[in-house]
């Protein structure tokens, strides 16, 4: 299938931008733990008010895997049989990456939440 440089550009930035903001969520959802966790108790622990932290981190994880979802995306629309012209902005790619920018935000304020509150 060979399709224009317009086409092929537009599908090289949405994948640089999902990988990008993979490797952040993925980064801050390290960042956190070695952040806010206790090294004096065993295993994982954010202490007494960790709420928030469970939160963020849950977001952060949900950001992952809607980046994963969104590069499966990208992957369906430029290998389908099915698609005569592959669009950057097909549902079901903005759908995963809204996803996965929603999570990363709302992550990172929750995390910020508990360290400030």
């Amino acid at each position: 299938m060979a399709f224009d440089e317009r086409i092929g550009a537009a599908f090289g930035a949405a994948s640089d931008t999902v990988k990008q903001l993979l490797a952040l969520a993925t980064a801050s959802i390290g960042g956190a733990i070695a952040l806010f966790d206790d090294g004096a108790k065993a295993g994982i622990d954010f202490g007494p008010a960790d709420l928030w932290v469970r939160i963020g981190l849950m977001l952060l994880a949900f950001s992952v895997l809607g980046g994963l979802m969104a590069l499966g995306a990208i992957a369906g629309q430029l290998g389908s049989d099915k698609v005569d012209t592959p669009n950057s902005y097909a549902p079901g790619l903005r759908r995963f990456y809204g996803l996965q920018l929603l999570a990363y935000g709302l992550g990172v304020v929750a995390l910020v939440v508990h360290a400030v509150g």
